[in-house]
């Protein structure tokens, strides 16, 4: 089978890591696969797909479905075409058009209307062949339209992309702050650099990173640079977008993070506080199905980060204190049990297989 996966621009967030895990899982099955999309920014996952097998179709473009790319993803002569419900829809349409495949739309956050051109909840339904989402609340909202097509949820295939490694000892205490800096996302994550000396203060080995994009980084990097001074060592450092976060995890003997990079944390075998726009907490075996749930913070949660931060500052310091060995080892090897039986990559793939079969 031939499948195109359709991007807006090859950058580095959810919606190209899920194209990442997906088109890598199915490369692996022994499929055709091919991602598409507009050139955009120097940090993206070009390499990893290549790194994998998946073919690059790739051209400059003002627009997702310019620069001569709907012709060049057609002549990949695909036979589904997988594109999320926003960005890339544009460019899915045209290719649909030119090839006949049938269309699988992906939708990564709350349904709605989109008046931009060949964007509306209309013309996705009316050129969508299936529709399908990782999310539980995003599932009833597409079920709610009652499309005449499938609809299903299908986690995302993250285990073939994760290294599990050996927890380390609690001293030195890294943590690796872990997802996007935005506004929305990073409240957490700013009262854990605000308070980074204080935090020093009680935990004396204590190293932090951050690793992710966004807007506030300017910001994050100046903080970092104070904070180093006034401490008169290098103890927190900001480094940017990155396009594989498994070194990371690896360096790592804590991680705060919400979303799929939650998730990527736990399976690689590291405790997690997990939180986002919402917080979740300490992911353990007993709250892990109520975290997938609520995309470990992203969606939804006891409360917003944004009126409660200083939860990630207290609820790190309680990770390192409460901290006993053998209890820790057991949670965090449960923990990735229990995850990984939602995001196995292998029987995840065969989902997918079994619909886009049905579609032929």
């Amino acid at each position: 089978m031939k499948i195109l996966f359709c991007s807006e621009g090859f950058l580095i967030d959810g919606v190209a890591s899920f194209n990442l895990y997906l088109s890598a899982a199915l490369r692996e099955a022994g499929h055709e696969v091919a991602v598409a999309g507009r050139w955009a920014g120097f940090k993206s996952f070009k390499d990893r797909h290549r790194q994998k097998g998946v073919e690059i179709i790739d051209g400059l473009a003002l627009s997702p479905s310019g620069g001569g790319l709907p012709q060049k993803a057609a002549a990949f002569g695909p036979d589904i075409i997988v594109s999320d419900a926003r960005r890339a829809f544009p460019l899915a349409m045209e290719v649909k058009e030119r090839s006949g495949a049938r269309l699988v739309t992906v939708f990564h956050d709350a349904v709605r209307d989109d008046s931009r051109r060949n964007r509306s909840l209309d013309t996705i339904m009316a050129t969508s062949d299936a529709w399908i989402t990782s999310e539980e609340p995003i599932l009833q909202q597409m079920k709610a339209l009652k499309p005449s097509f499938p609809v299903r949820l299908i986690r995302r295939p993250i285990t073939s992309m994760v290294e599990t490694t050996p927890l380390p000892d609690r001293d030195p205490f890294r943590v690796l702050c872990l997802g996007r800096l935005s506004g929305y996302k990073a409240p957490g994550f700013r009262a854990l650099l605000d308070n980074a000396l204080s935090l020093k203060e009680a935990i004396p080995s204590m190293e932090m990173t951050f690793v992710g994009g966004g807007d506030r980084l300017p910001l994050f990097r100046l903080k970092a640079m104070k904070a180093n001074r006034k401490a008169g060592e290098t103890f927190v450092r900001v480094v940017g977008m990155q396009p594989d976060p498994n070194p990371w995890i690896r360096w790592s003997t804590a991680v705060c993070a919400g979303a799929t990079s939650a998730a990527e944390a736990a399976l690689g075998n590291r405790p997690v506080l997990a939180f986002s726009g919402y917080w979740m907490g300490p992911l353990l075996p007993d709250n892990a199905r109520q975290a997938i749930e609520c995309h470990f913070g992203e969606r939804d949660g006891p409360f917003l980060m944004k009126n409660r931060p200083g939860e990630a500052v207290s609820g790190l310091r309680k990770l390192y204190e409460s901290w006993e060995p053998d209890q820790r080892h057991r949670q965090v090897a449960q923990t990735r049990r229990v995850l990984a039986e939602h995001f196995d990559s292998t029987k995840i793939v065969r989902e997918f297989l079994d619909l886009f079969a049905s579609l032929r």
